[in-house]
């Protein structure tokens, strides 16, 4: 079995996307693919269910495997593995990508395949180097999707309480948008956004329904009290996620501040950015030689 490592010693650099844009990739064309996590890290679980729950990559564990347990079967299927130590793994012949966020390491080891720089400083969409006698590298500028964030990690962050589920369970937030003071100018406003969390006082009903208009991935209603009964019915005909933040709008916006800084690898949204960057890149290409 063909074995692509992807590692990094940097918790959120990005290897979780990296591993499964690889695994898609591959599994699209037509190889029976599996995804393995490593123990080890705070995310390690989080990281080994995502993988089991990908449907190209079917009979991938739901929990992190031991390292000493990353075999190579010897069959025509390939194993992509994230690990946060490449040391910990000796599979021979396995080609390794290393994952950093800012800058590339000053130093790879001798026979890595390639090195994924996310959040690259100055460089605005992507760019591929491929220096005599060193790894491609690949650097990927700020990104506002892959960069966008849960429902669910908003949720955490203001501990809010669920008032409509949504119908998507794995919807992400690349912008978070301050509703305006009045209704006619928030629809075109909001129109101006794309995946968009927004965020506007309870008692706001005007609003609320300017907003769903436009058709956001959130609701974050602010103030602690229930809106009207009205905003219920249309936000689950929708299809919309509504969550109540406990305190007012200025508190709840500075308790998100940074939540772009901290998002977990999720959603097809971030999965489909991730693919077409790399495959713009000439990584699969790489690495399929």
């Amino acid at each position: 079995m063909p074995v692509v490592i992807v590692t990094s010693n940097e918790a959120g650099a990005g290897k979780t996307g990296v591993a499964a844009a690889i695994a898609r990739h591959f599994a699209y064309q037509g190889l029976a693919v599996r995804l393995a996590r490593v123990t080890g890290g705070p995310a390690a679980h989080a990281d080994a269910a995502y993988f089991a729950a990908l449907s190209f990559v079917p009979g991938s564990a739901a929990s992190p495997v031991p390292s000493a347990e990353i075999v190579d079967p010897a069959d025509r299927a390939l194993l992509v593995v994230e690990t946060d130590d490449t040391v910990q793994l000796s599979v021979p012949g396995a080609a390794t990508v290393v994952v950093a966020r800012g800058a590339a390491p000053k130093a790879v080891a001798e026979g890595v395949a390639a090195v994924v720089v996310t959040a690259a400083g100055g460089v605005p969409r992507l760019k591929t180097e491929r220096p005599e006698g060193g790894p491609m590298a690949v650097l990927l500028g700020d990104d506002r999707t892959l960069a966008g964030f849960s429902v669910e990690e908003a949720r955490q962050t203001l501990r809010a309480e669920i008032l409509v589920e949504g119908d998507v369970a794995d919807t992400t937030c690349d912008h978070l948008v301050i509703a305006p003071i009045g209704s006619d100018a928030g629809q075109p406003y909001f129109k101006r956004f794309d995946s968009k969390a927004v965020v506007v006082r309870f008692d706001k009903t005007d609003q609320h329904l300017a907003a769903i208009q436009s058709d956001p991935a959130c609701l974050i209603l602010t103030g602690g009290r229930r809106p009207s009964e009205y905003l219920f019915d249309v936000a689950t005909a929708k299809g919309i996620p509504v969550l109540l933040s406990r305190t007012d709008t200025e508190n709840t916006v500075i308790a998100l501040e940074g939540i772009f800084d901290r998002t977990r690898f999720v959603g097809e949204r971030k999965l489909d950015r991730m693919s077409a960057l790399l495959e713009e890149s000439g990584l699969f290409e790489q690495l399929g030689r």
